[in-house]
């Protein structure tokens, strides 16, 4: 290390605490304080090393040292800016992804109500068997011991309604405009969980 580059290093470790203290009370929080500073003192110095400016003389390492520690302060704020609108961006697509339209929505209720009042079509029985089996869970089994009827009468049932699902949903699906294959996407039809209901 030269002369020239020691009495500048000795110059600008003069004036870190000061300016550690200056960005300190300036950002509210040490440790971006103490990056900036340690980096405007690597600016300064590297400065100082270009070949260019090795015969020029640095009139106030200090003026000079909080200077590069403004225009640091400044790339950080932007920085910030930045991340934080490309965050909110990012935010704002996710939502709008994860969330569906309110078409969406519309068709979906439509659908609900459609199939809902299909389902009111069925039988009684095959109803009452179709909504314990499907939409409450119970076991064959336990409709058969809820309704005093036979497993074998409760399978039927079964069987018979998800038919008779299968036929509403074909039904629907050839009503709605340009349908197309419900496996095609999620844009294809709002069918395409018809296994949710039957």
């Amino acid at each position: 290390m030269s002369a020239v580059s020691t009495s500048l290093v000795d110059e600008l470790l003069l004036h870190y605490r000061d300016l550690r203290r200056h960005l300190v009370n300036k950002l509210r929080n040490t440790d971006d304080a103490a990056d900036i500073a340690q980096t405007s003192f690597e600016h300064v110095y590297a400065r100082a090393q270009r070949p260019s400016a090795r015969d020029e003389v640095i009139e106030s390492p200090r003026a000079l040292l909080f200077r590069v520690a403004h225009n640091l302060i400044i790339d950080q704020a932007r920085h910030r800016k930045v991340v934080q609108a490309w965050e909110e961006e990012r935010f704002a697509l996710q939502a709008s992804l994860a969330a569906p339209s309110s078409e969406t929505l519309y068709a979906q209720r439509q659908l609900v109500e459609r199939v809902v009042a299909q389902l009111e079509t069925l039988p009684p029985r095959r109803r009452e068997v179709f909504l314990l089996f499907r939409a409450y869970g119970h076991s064959q089994a336990e409709i058969a011991q809820r309704l005093g009827i036979t497993e074998a009468a409760v399978a039927k049932h079964v069987v018979r309604a998800t038919v008779d699902c299968a036929r509403i949903f074909a039904q629907l699906r050839a009503e709605l405009p340009g349908s197309t294959d419900p496996a095609a996407g999620p844009d294809a039809s709002p069918l395409m969980a018809e296994d949710a209901y039957c």
